[in-house]
C-alpha cells in the first residue's frame, strides 16, 4: 500500500475487498459523518463566510461536541472547502483555525440543503 504515515478506512476496505482507488467523491461522506450534522455546520459557515473560527467556536455555536465538530472540519478541509491555519500560543496546544475558501462557496451551499 505504499509508505503512507497513516491509512484511511477506505484504503483498508479496498485492500480487503479488492478494487481500485476511487476518485475523491465530495458527495460521499466518510464513515461516522451524517448529512444532518454536516448541513448544520455548513449552514453556520455559510452564514459567516468571512469569519475565521476554531473547532471550539463552531462546536459551541451549533451545540455539538468539539470532537464531533473536529471530524467534520477535517473532512471539509480535506475536500478543500475550508482553509486551515495553525495558531501557536505561549503555552498549550496549537489552535486550528478554519475559514471558508471563497471559490468553494458554491460547493459548501450544496451541503446546506
Amino acid at each position: 500500500m505504499g509508505s503512507h504515515a497513516y491509512y484511511e478506512q477506505a484504503d483498508v476496505d479496498r485492500l480487503l475487498h479488492g478494487g481500485t482507488p476511487e476518485l475523491a467523491d465530495t458527495k460521499r461522506l466518510p464513515k461516522g459523518l451524517t448529512p444532518q450534522t454536516l448541513r448544520t455546520l455548513c449552514q453556520w459557515i455559510d452564514a459567516h463566510p468571512e469569519t475565521e473560527f476554531s473547532t471550539d467556536d463552531l462546536a459551541q455555536a451549533v451545540n455539538i461536541s468539539r470532537v464531533s465538530c473536529r471530524k467534520y472540519l477535517i473532512w471539509l478541509a480535506q475536500v478543500n472547502i475550508l482553509f486551515t491555519s495553525i495558531h501557536y500560543g505561549a503555552t498549550g496546544r496549537p489552535v486550528y483555525r478554519y475559514r471558508l475558501q471563497p471559490e468553494q462557496n458554491a460547493l459548501l451551499k450544496q451541503y446546506c440543503q
